[in-house]
């Protein structure tokens, strides 16, 4: 994963505070997504905006791509319109039991 050119971490409440989005593009598929980064804190908290390309992987295959490429959007900017914008709705917790023979 390639450093990141600045030396102060971004967390997403930063993003939040500006009402911006974020932006995560497939570098192989190129699918995007925009998102609020209040959804993206539930899910993995107040992190660097850097460290979500590592976190996050593509859902068009189930293993993902790989690289993902994280963006902030300006919410006043002429990119915003027709934009559709992920929301989460709810979160899904897989609970598989693991046993042990005693």
């Amino acid at each position: 994963m390639p450093e990141p050119n600045r030396t102060t971490p971004f967390p997403l409440s930063k993003l939040n505070d500006a009402r911006d989005f974020v932006e995560v593009r497939c570098a192989y598929c190129k699918r995007a997504h925009v998102y609020y980064p209040t959804d993206l804190m539930q899910l993995f908290g107040d992190v660097d905006v850097d460290s979500l390309s590592g976190r996050m992987k593509c859902e068009s295959v189930p293993g993902g791509h790989g690289f993902l490429k994280v963006e902030r959007i300006f919410s006043g900017s002429r990119e915003m319109v027709g934009v559709k914008i992920r929301r989460l709705v709810a979160i899904k917790i897989n609970r598989i039991p693991v046993w042990k023979e005693e």
